[in-house]
């Protein structure tokens, strides 16, 4: 149990509430991906989804996650909290198995398919609710990898070590990739409708669904992303300081957001209409790296109405 959810139980029998108010809350989680059933990506985000709840900078909610691509059939999109939907990093995408004998084998990660939430635009858009995030971050491969950027500098010629070990459940790796998810998907379930995470669609082939004629999020975007590319892409990112106290950057700071070799691949005009900055672009002045709806980016991350 969290400390925040020990806290609100504690509210409650003071001030006389109902026990169930208190009651660790979960979220309906559906997850995009395109990775193979038997990769190291699904394996990892289920790992995630199943510890959730217990992180200790977490929010308590617990997470049913459930998985689509894109040949599977239309999920029900209006019984889900949140959507999240897989970056355009393909690492770690490929089927991964462990031989009796402890042999690893992984085949070649698997390019990046949107048709899964490019054919149900109009599914999507009718579920969707009042929040979505958006971020120019492949989070969800970073979260696998443990990066963060309070990791020591390397010595020279070395790779860059992490401090975060073991992956996931270490309490060094929330300032960093696990902490920008994992706030960002708890912040989208806690409202009405379907929330919206949508990591970054730039760079890598098959990547950009954002600018699709079918895509859901086009007519928002179209004119305000810009793809960073090679040596330009944003490594030093700086958290705004309206946005230091929003829920979406609970635990984090910009240096846990920076140095993860490429931390974002892709920045959003600060002045799209609708939406707010909530980590900051500064090698790239007048773009943020993720926003989100601006009239509830300051909203609480407790779970569904």
């Amino acid at each position: 149990m969290s400390s925040r959810l020990r806290l609100r139980l504690l509210l409650a029998v003071l001030t006389g509430l109902s026990p169930v108010a208190a009651h660790c809350q979960s979220i309906n989680v559906l997850w995009y991906t395109y990775a193979h059933p038997d990769s190291r990506y699904r394996q990892s985000i289920q790992k995630l989804a199943d510890v959730a709840s217990t992180l200790p900078q977490a929010s308590g909610l617990e997470w049913k996650l459930t998985f689509f691509g894109p040949d599977t059939p239309a999920p029900a999109f209006g019984q889900y909290n949140v959507l999240v939907i897989h970056s355009a990093e393909a690492g770690f995408t490929g089927r991964y198995a462990t031989s009796p004998e402890g042999v690893v084998t992984q085949q070649p990660n698997i390019v990046p398919d949107y048709k899964g939430i490019l054919k149900n635009k109009t599914a999507i858009e009718a579920a969707r609710g009042e929040r979505t995030f958006i971020t120019g971050s492949d989070a969800d491969v970073h979260t696998i990898n443990g990066d963060t950027g309070n990791a020591p500098p390397a010595a020279a010629g070395a790779p860059r070590p992490l401090i975060c070990h073991p992956i996931i459940t270490s309490p060094t790796c929330w300032d960093g990739a696990l902490g920008h998810l994992v706030n960002a998907v708890n912040w989208a379930a806690s409202g009405r409708g379907l929330g919206i995470v949508s990591l970054v669609a730039a760079e890598y082939p098959g990547a950009m669904w954002w600018n699709h004629p079918d895509s859901f999020l086009r007519a928002e975007l179209q004119g305000h992303v810009t793809v960073f590319g090679d040596r330009t892409r944003e490594n030093r990112p700086v958290i705004p300081a309206a946005a230091q106290r929003y829920p979406l950057n609970y635990g984090l700071t910009s240096q846990g957001l920076g140095n993860w070799k490429n931390s974002f691949h892709a920045g959003i005009s600060r002045s799209i209409p609708g939406y707010v900055s909530v980590v900051d672009s500064t090698l790239h002045p007048n773009l943020a790296v993720a926003i989100a709806t601006a009239k509830f980016a300051n909203a609480s991350a407790n779970g569904p109405p």
